[in-house]
């Protein structure tokens, strides 16, 4: 059950690094997970997404980054700015 809007989460941007099939397992491994929150998939809409955005907690993505080290890059959503 993803899990509701909490003032402690943060998004995250979810790429894979090198390998592409990383991210189709990364995002099949957190489907049952209640801490963590697919907010968007961007990608071709004929394929596989290439980037995920998620929403969970600082700790949970810390843990996500150990567990997928050099596989995925994972990194907080920033606002982007022309200046």
């Amino acid at each position: 059950m993803p899990m509701s809007g909490n003032a402690s989460n943060t998004r995250y941007i979810v790429r894979a690094a090198t390998d592409e099939t990383a991210l189709a397992h990364f995002l099949d491994s957190i489907q049952s997970d209640p801490a963590i929150r697919v907010v968007d998939t961007i990608g071709p809409a004929a394929g596989p997404p290439h980037t995920v955005v998620v929403e969970t907690d600082p700790a949970t993505a810390e843990r996500l980054r150990q567990r997928t080290l050099n596989q995925l890059m994972i990194e907080p959503d920033r606002p982007l700015s022309l200046f």
